[in-house]
């Protein structure tokens, strides 16, 4: 098949770029055509054909909100991107017409390429599926995390609920921006034109039926993580715990910190990742009050060096405040056989299960205490969950598994019968 895929970001960094790149690949090797479209921005992956690309809306480094400069025009050129784009609209169509795609596999186009895809798509004739990795369709901040907590007031009411808190960057400007851009997209019907809509979790399954999303309609398609041919690692354990990913409010950091603290164990906490917004700097200033000195903040981590960490942790804690879909972090941790202590919302409880992980109550930092102590007190339940976990990811969350079934959807849809072989399950 000649394939269409279709990201804002092409350009390593975080779980959507490691499944990205891993896709293409394993496409490519079953000898399909895989056709990249998104937005021309300088850290793209070397030697990645870019020519159906668009220019980015505020300058080839600012690709991220927290990078465009504060300046009217610059704002005004993103906000009109995030609407609807004909620079994306006849890049798409001359795609397609050049290449012949069978089918548009689309990930996160909202915002810097805009819906304007999916509209010239159809009109050449070629069926979309789309992947929905985050909560970008129901919640005008994207996260459903609102004043510290879990929140889906716009599931029921709509996005104009976001108005009233300034849930986008606590900005009334850019909320009103992107609650207008879901409803112009909801009036000119763009996502009625997707034929399939897949989803790493049966919790975003969920979340797209309640918010009216036909369930013939949507998909579950558990994610995978790329072994790399070198298969499943095996690492002598040593006497830390480990947290890793963005370090921003959400991702519910302080409550790990304030469950650590109340254990002290002999066991270092280190935490790596990128941060926002400055919250390591909140951070640290929490662990400096509460006088823990074995906290290790190591920021970013090469792809070697984190795996190499992961390896070497007792276990891993995935303390999320938002409802994550299917981190990959988890996928991480179980490739490296350690067990995830994760909270009990989103998709994080259907990936701990089977006896490869614990769970605990989201926000409680007691709960978690608890369930890292008893991890720390049974070293040989510990190293039997690492198992389990690993054979996890080998049954459940395998790269050639989701492949087979990415191309049985892709092959329905460009059949027309889509609808029916898609239905959800």
């Amino acid at each position: 098949m000649n394939i269409l895929l279709g990201h804002k970001y092409f350009f390593r960094g975080g779980g959507t770029a490691t499944y990205l790149f891993t896709l293409m690949r394993s496409l490519q090797q079953r000898g399909h055509k895989v056709v990249t479209l998104g937005v021309r921005y300088a850290r793209c992956e070397p030697g990645l054909d870019t020519r159906y690309f668009i220019p980015p809306p505020c300058g080839d480094k600012h690709a991220f909100y927290a990078e465009i400069p504060r300046r009217p025009l610059p704002m005004a050129k993103a906000a009109a991107r995030s609407l609807w784009s004909l620079a994306a609209f006849r890049q798409t169509r001359r795609a397609l017409r050049e290449q012949q795609i069978d089918v548009a596999y689309l990930h996160n186009i909202y915002n810097y390429m805009s819906p304007s895809i999916i509209d010239a798509c159809k009109r050449e004739g070629v069926p979309v599926i789309m992947r929905v990795a985050d909560h970008n369709l129901v919640c005008p901040a994207i996260n459903c995390f609102r004043a510290g907590r879990f929140c889906v007031e716009c599931l029921g009411a709509g996005p104009k609920r976001a108005l009233r808190h300034r849930c986008v960057k606590g900005s009334l400007a850019a909320t009103a921006v992107r609650v207008f851009s879901m409803y112009l997209h909801k009036w000119l019907g763009e996502y009625r034109r997707v034929d399939l809509f897949v989803a790493p979790s049966r919790w975003m399954c969920h979340v797209l039926i309640c918010a009216g999303y036909p369930p013939e309609r949507v998909v579950h398609l558990p994610s995978f993580f790329p072994l790399d041919g070198a298969g499943l690692q095996e690492c002598p354990e040593e006497d830390y715990l480990l947290y890793f990913g963005r370090i921003s409010r959400e991702k519910g950091l302080d409550v790990l910190l304030r469950a650590y603290d109340a254990l002290r164990p002999a066991a270092r906490l280190v935490l790596a990742g990128e941060e926002r917004d400055g919250e390591r700097g909140r951070l640290e200033a929490l662990v400096s009050r509460m006088g823990t000195p074995a906290v290790a903040f190591v920021g970013p981590q090469s792809r070697q060096s984190l795996k190499r960490l992961i390896g070497g942790a007792m276990f891993t804690v995935v303390p999320s405040l938002q409802a994550d879909n299917c981190p990959m972090a988890v996928l991480e941790s179980f490739a490296m056989g350690r067990p995830v202590i994760g909270s009990r919302i989103g998709g994080l409880p259907e990936q701990i299960e089977g006896g490869c992980g614990l769970l605990f109550e989201c926000g409680n930092a007691a709960d978690l205490r608890a369930k890292m102590q008893w991890l720390l007190s049974h070293p040989e339940d510990r190293r039997q969950m690492g198992v389990r976990a690993a054979r996890r990811l080998l049954t459940i969350y395998r790269e050639d598994k989701h492949c087979d079934r990415l191309l049985e959807l892709m092959h329905a849809v460009a059949n027309g019968n889509g609808r029916q072989k898609g239905k959800a399950r």
